[in-house]
């Protein structure tokens, strides 16, 4: 059933080098800055898009690793988008991952065993020097990835089918395996420690340790009576192995958490310790220590094998956004705008925000100097140079002082009929979402014109003159316009908001008829559906059946119930 799940989420998801953002992952080491700044963003010239190939950059940050669904060619790019290896599966028995050193990729063929038996694997390792070295064969689904490697870099480990199970350790470059431990369940390799023991669960109450010396040792998970563990799952380790976070769920509430069955503990010197999970850690900074972020500014550094954050500095960060990566002590947040921030953090008390000209999402991995592998909208993959992004000139932000000085594009408009809560979002020019929700409880008047219909742009006017103040949002929705085309039929109409969208997108919004103008209640509920030419009083009327509050309309009040 693992390996279903793996194969499902490498066909939708773009895998990093990392783990989840809530945990520490490994980032290349700090280096000094490039002396010749560069462009600030380029496209990587590699045929891969965001989504649609599986993506995993080496942890020294200069090789990529891509692999394509049709066929599971896994093929590892250097950062000009050279091919230096690839191999060729016909179907493909695990995630793939880059072993710590960056020497090669981990690469499992599927084997399938008798009718109902579970899955095998034959691992091998491909090199960037384009050598596939077979390492193992017939060993289970490896639930770990980084943490399978022992901490010199020598061995690996692996559990077999139970039953009985057993642990294996495999040369790194190859050779037969060795059986360390043995158990009559089912077991799951889950890191090494320090001193060169694989650890390891078997299912019950606590986690084993077993060392190619043949000492071993037990910690148990110290869940209360009648409670059980149901699965434990590997998270971050350090660069030593002296911790490594071990997530863990049991069938009841897990003592010392308020997340309900689950907790996550790291295992340190033969222990289990609490382990701060509720503190966003991004990148690691040293072998034990991992940037902390909390909204506000304020960066720290979490010691996985100590449990204390140490406070860096606190910055100005008024938007808001969250990192997205670091690398050689540049940060990057990435907003999903045609901007980009950046932040030196021993240099900088705040971002540094620079426009690229092009959207791009907040999805980003850390590569080599100061740069980083980020996806536009299209999940086209380009690479930014945060030394050159600090270096560039900072954003301009010019206040509209009017709704009709900026436009967005439509993305969704759905619901256009009676008594539905109408659907619309779009994207303003900047790359910002916004949505009805962006108005909050106001009235909302929603109208549809082409350049063609001149009664259509007509009667523009009168609905930007329609209103005092801000209790009513009148939208101009130009069907198949452009955004210039957009902004002049509204300049002239300050309450306006225009916006674009295409005949294929506004079709599900009930788009039959030019003129036509929805008039939506404070909950964004349509109330009324004009088509035709709008008069004065017909706007009146709908606005007023809408609203629950009163409104002052020209130069006489209208009671609105």
């Amino acid at each position: 059933m693992r390996i279903v799940v793996a194969l499902a989420a490498l066909a939708v998801l773009v895998l990093s080098c990392t783990p989840e953002q809530s945990r520490p992952s490994e980032t290349p080491a700090p280096s000094t800055a490039r002396p010749v700044l560069g462009p600030v963003l380029v496209k990587y010239p590699v045929a891969a898009k965001f989504g649609e190939q599986g993506i995993r950059v080496s942890p020294n940050g200069e090789m990529v690793l891509v692999v394509e669904r049709e066929g599971f060619v896994q093929t590892i790019y250097d950062l000009a988008g050279r091919s230096l290896a690839s191999a060729k599966f016909g179907e493909i028995g695990m995630n793939p991952f880059w072993l710590p050193d960056s020497s090669g990729v981990l690469i499992g063929r599927r084997v399938q065993r008798e009718a109902g038996g579970p899955f095998l694997v034959d691992v091998s390792i491909l090199e960037p020097d384009g050598n596939v070295r077979d390492i193992a064969q017939r060993v289970g689904y490896p639930r770990a990835e980084g943490q399978l490697v022992s901490p010199d870099g020598q061995l690996l480990a692996f559990d077999t089918p139970c039953c009985p199970s057993s642990v294996v350790v495999v040369p790194r470059v190859g050779g037969a395996a060795r059986e360390i431990a043995t158990a009559p369940t089912p077991v799951h390799v889950l890191s090494w420690d320090a001193r060169g023991h694989v650890v390891y669960w078997g299912g019950g109450d606590a986690i084993d340790a077993a060392g190619v010396d043949g000492t071993r040792y037990r910690v148990p998970l110290g869940l209360p009576n009648g409670v059980s563990a149901i699965d434990i799952a590997p998270g971050a380790r350090t660069t030593d192995a002296e911790a490594t976070v071990l997530s863990i769920q049991a069938d009841g509430p897990f003592p010392g958490t308020t997340q309900g069955n689950t907790a996550e503990r790291t295992l340190v010197a033969r222990e289990l310790r609490p382990y701060q999970s509720d503190v966003p850690l991004f990148t690691r900074l040293t072998a034990h220590e991992a940037l902390t972020y909390a909204l506000g500014g304020v960066l720290g550094a979490y010691d996985m094998t100590t449990g204390v954050t140490r406070t860096l500095t606190t910055i100005k960060d008024e938007l808001g956004f969250p990192p997205t990566a670091m690398s050689a002590g540049m940060l990057i947040a990435s907003p999903g705008r045609t901007w980009i921030r950046v932040l030196d953090i021993d240099r900088d008390d705040q971002w540094h925000d620079t426009d690229v000209g092009r959207i791009l999402q907040t999805a980003g991995y850390a590569l080599s100097h100061g740069r980083f592998l980020l996806f536009d909208e299209d999940g086209v993959p380009y690479v930014l140079d945060g030394v050159s992004a600090r270096a560039a000139p900072a954003r301009v932000v010019v206040a509209a002082s009017a709704p009709n000085m900026a436009t967005g594009t439509v993305r969704v408009a759905r619901n256009g009929t009676l008594g539905k809560k109408m659907e619309l979002a779009w994207r303003m020019s900047d790359g910002a979402p916004q949505s009805l929700d962006y108005f909050g409880g106001s009235l909302v008047v929603i109208t549809l014109w082409k350049r063609a219909c001149v009664v259509c742009t007509q009667q523009l006017g009168l609905m930007s003159d329609a209103t005092i103040g801000a209790r009513v949002e009148i939208i101009a929705i130009g069907i198949d316009e452009t955004e210039a085309s957009a902004l002049d039929a509204a300049k002239d109409f300050r309450r306006l908001r225009p916006l674009v969208g295409s005949s294929d997108v506004l079709k599900d919004i009930g788009a039959n008829l030019l003129p036509q103008t929805w008039v939506l209640d404070s909950d964004h509920v349509v109330r009324q559906v004009i088509f035709g030419t709008l008069t004065w009083d017909a706007l009146v009327r709908a606005l007023t059946a809408a609203s629950k509050t009163r409104l002052a309309f020209r130069d006489r009040d209208v009671a609105l119930s």
